[in-house]
């Protein structure tokens, strides 16, 4: 199972329970098997089964489609 992490801006989030709602999105994604997200620096991190999904598909969840604006700030790897 190959891991890796993206780092996430989030634009949108103004309390705990945005970010809390993001989180719990986000574990929702197959193949997503840790999220962090805090509203104050508006970043989060996702930890993901690269053989099951993508950042792409991370940054297509309904979550942000409908609700939020997400951007890659860093590459796994990268930083």
């Amino acid at each position: 199972m190959p891991e890796e992490k993206a780092v996430l801006r989030i634009e949108g989030m103004t309390c705990d329970g945005c970010a809390q709602g993001v989180q719990h999105a986000l574990k929702r994604v197959a193949g997503v098997s840790g999220v962090k997200m805090d509203w104050r620096t508006g970043l989060g991190e996702v930890m993901f089964d690269t053989e099951v999904t993508s950042e792409q598909d991370i940054l297509e969840d309904p979550i942000f489609l409908g609700h939020y604006k997400a951007s890659l700030v860093a590459r796994p790897g990268c930083c």
